[in-house]
C-alpha cells in the first residue's frame, strides 16, 4: 500500500488542514466575542466613522444585557448610602449595535423630567442613534456637588460616586459602548460636567457644558489625560454671568476656557468654525493628541439652553444653533 511521507495519506492532510482553519476561525472569533462583550475598541481618540459604532454583528451577539424598549424609563440605584434616580431614553434603534452613551445633567432646583422634555435632546438621540440618560440630584432644593463656592459645598451628596455607580449600571444592563460615553450639562448641571472632566476624564470621552456655573474643585482639577471640551455660553447670562460671579465663588467662561487650554496643552492660535447671527463658534485645534476645545459664544443669550423653548424670564433663548446637535456633533468625533 503506498503511503505518503510522514506516514500521511493526502486526504488526511486535507482533513487536517481544514480541521486547523475551522479552530483558526473560531478561536478569532472568540476573542471578537470577548472585544464586543467588554466594550473593546482599536485605539482611543477620534472615531473612525462618527457617530456609528465599528462593531460587527457576530460581535453584536455578544450583547448578553437584559431586553429593553425603546422611550423613557425612571430607574433607580443605590449610590453612597442613597437611593438615587434617573431617566433613561432609549432610541427607537436601541439594541442592533453598541450605542454611545450621553448622561446629562440639569440645573439648580430642577428635575431629570423637565431638563428631557425642556431640552428636547432625545429627539436628537432618536435621530442619531445614542442612549440619554437625565440623572436626578438630591437635596431641597435639587442641587449637584459641582465644586465649593463662596457659602461652601454646592451639594451634599456624592455625586462623583453617583456618576461612577451610574456608568456601571448602565455598562452591565444595557448594549452601551463604554469608549464612548460622554457628559453635558446646565447651569450647575454644567458645573458638574465640570468637576467629572477633573476627575473621571480616565472613564469619560468628552465633555460639554451649557450655561455653566463653575466652581472650584476640591483638591484642584487634575486629570488623569487631556480631554476634549466643549463650552456653550451667554454673554447676557444673569445667573450663570460669562464674566463669573466672585461673590458666589464661580469662575468665569474666559478662566475654565484658559484651563482647559493648559490642560490640553493647546496653542494659543484659534479659528471660527461657526459664525451666523448672534453665535459664534471658536476652536483651538492645536492640542495634545485627539482633543479639542471649543467654545460657542452667544452674543446677547441667557440663562437658557439654545434652541429650547423660549423661558423670558431666563433672557433671550437663540434659535440660531441647536445645543443638541453642537453637543452631538462635538461628542461622535471622540473615543476614550
Amino acid at each position: 500500500m503506498h503511503h505518503s511521507e510522514g506516514g500521511y495519506s493526502p486526504n488526511r492532510r486535507r482533513i487536517i488542514g481544514i480541521t486547523g482553519i475551522i479552530i483558526a476561525l473560531l478561536l478569532i472569533l472568540g476573542v471578537a466575542v470577548y472585544s464586543a462583550r467588554a466594550g473593546i475598541l482599536p485605539t482611543p481618540g477620534r472615531s473612525p466613522a462618527p457617530g456609528v459604532s465599528i462593531f460587527t454583528q457576530q460581535q453584536m451577539s455578544a450583547c448578553t444585557t437584559p431586553q429593553h424598549q425603546p422611550g423613557d424609563t425612571m430607574r433607580s440605584i443605590h449610590s453612597a448610602g442613597l437611593t438615587r434616580t434617573f431617566l433613561v431614553h432609549l432610541p427607537p434603534s436601541y439594541g442592533t449595535e453598541f450605542q454611545a452613551l450621553v448622561i446629562n445633567y440639569h440645573g439648580y432646583d430642577n428635575t431629570a423630567l423637565r431638563t428631557a422634555q425642556h431640552t428636547n435632546m432625545g429627539a436628537e438621540a432618536d435621530k442619531a442613534g445614542f442612549i440619554l440618560v437625565f440623572p436626578q440630584a438630591v437635596d431641597s432644593p435639587p442641587s449637584w456637588d459641582a465644586g465649593i463656592g463662596h457659602y461652601g459645598p454646592t451639594g451634599d451628596a456624592d455625586d462623583v460616586q453617583f456618576t461612577r455607580d451610574l456608568i456601571s449600571y448602565m455598562e452591565n444592563n444595557y448594549c452601551m459602548d463604554t469608549h464612548r460615553i460622554y457628559v453635558t450639562g446646565y447651569s450647575e448641571g454644567g458645573g458638574m460636567v465640570y468637576r467629572l472632566a477633573c476627575e473621571l476624564s480616565q472613564q469619560i470621552a468628552a465633555f460639554a457644558t451649557v450655561e455653566g456655573a463653575f466652581y472650584h474643585v476640591p483638591g484642584g482639577c487634575n486629570p488623569s489625560r487631556p480631554v476634549p471640551f466643549l463650552e456653550i455660553h451667554g454673554q447676557a447670562d444673569q445667573l450663570a454671568p460669562y464674566g463669573g460671579n466672585p461673590g458666589l465663588g464661580m469662575a468665569s467662561v474666559q478662566t475654565i476656557l484658559n484651563l482647559w487650554l493648559g490642560i490640553d496643552h493647546c496653542q494659543s492660535s484659534n479659528k471660527v468654525i461657526f459664525q451666523k447671527a448672534d453665535v459664534t463658534g471658536i476652536e483651538w485645534p492645536n492640542c495634545a493628541p485627539d482633543t479639542v476645545v471649543e467654545h460657542y459664544r452667544i452674543s446677547d443669550g441667557g440663562h437658557t439652553w439654545p434652541g429650547s423653548s423660549p423661558e423670558p424670564s431666563l433672557g433671550y433663548t437663540t434659535q440660531t444653533i441647536d445645543a443638541n446637535v453642537v453637543i452631538w456633533n462635538f461628542f461622535k468625533q471622540f473615543t476614550n
